[in-house]
């Protein structure tokens, strides 16, 4: 998630601390927000009609929900703060409902919750809901467009572009880091070209409308970016496509792309087996905004979403820019994401150890050994009281963030070490075949791993449960208080 120079070596610079602290207030505002909830979605249906000349949306939802207990009488999600209810039905019966402002946070500055009654005869299993809303998001800068901005907003609707995903709730919103299924059916003016969580099962033309539809099965978000200049590069390589959405970025850049998403996609299904790509592709989207979100920007199932304005920005600074390293740490989510709750940490320790063994294959050892010299130095500087692996919370800035990134990749280069490379990645294969479609927590990681290590398993409870650095430089090697 971090800027890189022309060789793909993170830069430490202001913006990486800005980061940091942005994807820190990240996963907390999504931890306090949305971890209470007792109902879950399991599919979405959804019928969205956007007028990007009026920054209009409208939508027709059906959802699926799974009540975590059977006697609840309520639930509640979280939409846009300034969208209208027209309809809201609850297994064919009209629900009662109420608002109440959430206060703003970081990623989402303007939502609303919205609790249900559920109607006396309706309590059946699964609990069907009915839902048609409209209205028009709160115009909200992107994220780095001034010095000191307090509230921020990357998704967007206006005559030059659309950006949609969880920040705005433009979608009935439950728990945080829950899957579901996702059909969608989008309606645009017939100039606009899209593209969308999943893969693209229809289109067709009305009128002056386009419409397509898009179906995505375990995802953990309806993103939606499109734009009348939006153009589509398509490759095949191996038994993969690979699609990269554009506006203007220089025919030079996308084959570089292209290439390093190809390399670091073939490298990590040698090492970790096939991950669930929906139609088989992986889409790496520039959205055409100005500012926004850094680096290679965010990760869902086999889409990455990036800044297009920053991305040239860069280019304009430096021909030879790079994002292997980010981009090489979002394919890597492709495969780690089932860390939930405060495991959340395993899906960042694995993305971010796994992008340096990317460049170490890929690129040279020199930056695999740069990258850890920078994993030891930021370790090293955090305080004694820095909270272990098994307890790190998503909350604070900079030295949870260390903990969960790099403290956690030094265990990991630790363990190769230890076992050597054939060993490691076997047991990281495994880890990620038994886990995949679960959603797991630290004592999972720890009895897996203590498992695998055996008589060194000495060295994963060092890791997860000390305070502070823990690792110490001799050399190249790392050793143990």
């Amino acid at each position: 998630m971090m800027n890189q120079s022309k060789h793909g070596i993170p830069i430490r610079t202001k913006r990486i601390k800005r980061w940091i602290f942005f994807f820190s207030l990240y996963f907390f505002c999504l931890f306090c927000a949305f971890s209470s909830e007792l109902a879950n979605p399991k599919s979405y249906f959804l019928k969205v009609w956007i007028e990007p000349e009026s920054s209009e949306i409208s939508v027709q939802g059906k959802l699926n929900i799974h009540l975590k207990d059977p006697l609840l009488e309520k639930f509640h999600f979280n939409l846009h703060g300034t969208f209208q209810i027209n309809k809201l039905k609850i297994n064919g019966l009209t629900a009662e409902y109420i608002h109440k402002k959430n206060n703003p946070q970081s990623v989402y500055p303007c939502t609303k919750q919205t609790t249900v009654r559920l109607p006396e005869k309706s309590k059946a299993k699964p609990v069907r809901m009915e839902i048609e809303y409209h209205g028009k998001l709160e115009n909200i800068p992107e994220f780095g467009s001034y010095k000191d901005q307090k509230w921020a907003l990357d998704d967007q609707i206006n005559s030059r572009m659309i950006e949609l995903a969880n920040y705005s709730c433009w979608y009935p919103l439950f728990t945080f880091g829950n899957r579901f299924d996702i059909n969608l059916e989008l309606s645009l003016p017939i100039s606009w070209k899209c593209v969308c969580s999943g893969e693209k099962t229809k289109r067709w033309k009305e009128g002056q409308r386009v419409f397509s539809c898009w179906s995505s099965v375990k995802d953990t978000d309806i993103v939606i970016v499109a734009s009348p200049q939006l153009k589509l590069e398509s490759y095949r390589v191996d038994d993969v496509n690979i699609h990269v959405y554009h506006t203007q970025l220089p025919e030079s850049f996308i084959a570089k792309d292209i290439k390093q998403i190809q390399q670091t996609a073939n490298l990590f299904t040698s090492l970790l087996g096939k991950t669930v790509l929906p139609g088989g592709t992986v889409k790496h989207v520039f959205s055409p905004k100005q500012k926004g979100q850094g680096g290679a920007g965010i990760a869902r199932p086999g889409m990455i979403v990036t800044s297009e304005g920053l991305t040239l920005k860069s280019l304009k600074k430096d021909p030879d820019y790079s994002l292997f390293h980010g981009i090489a740490h979002e394919i890597a989510h492709f495969w780690w994401s089932f860390g939930a709750g405060q495991g959340d940490w395993i899906n960042e320790t694995f993305a971010e150890y796994f992008s340096s063994v990317a460049e170490q294959r890929i690129i040279s050892e020199e930056i695999f050994q740069n990258n850890l010299n920078k994993y030891r130095s930021l370790t090293n500087s955090l305080p004694e009281n820095a909270p272990p692996l098994s307890i790190v919370p998503f909350e604070g800035g900079r030295v949870n963030y260390i903990v969960r990134y790099y403290k956690g990749s030094l265990m990991l280069d630790c363990f190769r070490q230890q076992i050597g490379d054939s060993a490691f990645f076997k047991i990281c294969r495994d880890f990620y075949q038994t886990f995949h479609e679960d959603l797991i927590g630290t004592p999972e990681f720890r009895a897996f791993w203590e498992m695998k290590l055996g008589k060194k398993k000495v060295i994963l409870n060092k890791w997860l449960d000390s305070d502070g650095g823990v690792p110490i430089t001799i050399g190249n090697r790392l050793m143990l208080l």
